[in-house]
């Protein structure tokens, strides 16, 4: 390529040229700008919406008597990056449990507006019911865990729990049963744990003879009576109730509609801005 068709060819791609070529082909801008906001309007209106309802929860008071130490494991999962707080410990590694989401999957295991018909395909191509059921389980606690988000806030000691469904309806009534069986789950943990320290302490003292030792232990087990009257009605309290949501987090229509019309705009003015210097590439090349 010689020094004059470089000189020429960098001139193709000057402001003026620019404008020129953009005026000269502003009807393939605006048809190319058009056609990126049209799909994206398409797009918006067909594409399922997202719902999510929210919820902040407060644990009660951190109490040596909760079924779960500050350093202690649970069900295989440590308690490495969470908070120094039994309770709070305790409500996180419950959220994250097989054990806890498999009490919701038993309850909406044929609902189709949580886990779609993706559970349902399984009963027609999986002939052996054991597999079958196994992959079901392992399919809806995947797709639970994807539901149902939940963080600390550490500076207000709470839990904000969310859920994330198409149906907004739905995803207010699992967000209640979601309290509601967190809350049971926790409480049934503590309280058969202080169960057993009562049985413990009532054996100890129908065998013990020396009336000091007996004082001291009624009154270990008035406390762990105590204790087991107060966790069995105090987990933690609701701070901000759920509610339907009245407005969707996706697609953010008006958003999606102005970004890809301007990405469309900008593709537009590459596309003609391109050409004539593309067009002379090829001239070059051919000859």
């Amino acid at each position: 390529m010689s020094n004059e068709e470089q000189k020429d060819l960098m001139d193709e791609f000057n402001i003026y040229n620019l404008i020129r070529n953009l005026w000269k082909d502003k009807y393939q801008v605006v048809i190319i700008t058009m056609i990126f906001a049209v799909v994206s309007i398409v797009y918006s209106l067909r594409v399922d919406h997202l719902y999510e309802v929210n919820s902040v929860i407060k644990p009660a008071e951190a109490s040596a008597e909760t079924s779960l130490e500050s350093s202690g494991n649970l069900m295989g999962f440590s308690l490495g990056g969470y908070t120094g707080t039994p309770v709070i410990n305790q409500i996180l590694i419950t959220l994250k449990s097989n054990t806890f989401l498999e009490i919701l999957y038993k309850k909406y295991q044929n609902e189709e507006r949580l886990f779609g018909d993706g559970l349902a395909e399984l009963d027609k191509t999986e002939p052996d019911k054991l597999l079958r059921e196994q992959k079901k389980y392992d399919s809806a606690i995947k797709l639970l865990q994807k539901v149902i988000k939940f963080a600390v806030n550490t500076d207000h000691n709470t839990i904000g729990l969310s859920v994330k469904l198409k149906d907004k309806y739905f995803a207010y009534e699992l967000m209640n049963e979601l309290l509601f069986s967190l809350r049971n789950y926790i409480r049934k943990q503590n309280v058969e744990n202080l169960q057993s320290d009562i049985e413990f302490y009532q054996d100890l003292i129908d065998r013990t003879k020396d009336p000091r030792v007996i004082q001291m232990l009624e009154k270990k087990l008035s406390d762990k009576i105590e204790d087991k009257f107060v966790l069995s009605s105090n987990v933690f309290t609701v701070v901000n109730k759920p509610f339907v949501p009245s407005k969707r987090i996706y697609p953010k229509r008006s958003f999606m509609v102005v970004m890809t019309t301007f990405l469309g705009g900008l593709f537009s003015v590459l596309i003609v801005s391109l050409k004539p210097g593309m067009k002379k590439v090829y001239s070059i090349i051919k000859e």
